[in-house]
């Protein structure tokens, strides 16, 4: 009985983990895009 529950309790706590990756690989992405541009745009001053 135990088993079950320690196994619903370690695939929830990898899909979490996947999500944090995820969120962290995307955040990393969207600011190397948005460096990129700046430096690919610079505005004149």
């Amino acid at each position: 009985m135990a088993f079950p529950l320690a196994m619903e309790n370690s695939g929830s706590d990898s899909a979490m983990r996947v999500l944090i990756w995820g969120i962290v690989l995307l955040g990393g992405i969207g600011v190397l895009i948005v460096w990129g541009l700046s430096n690919a745009y610079p505005t004149p001053v």
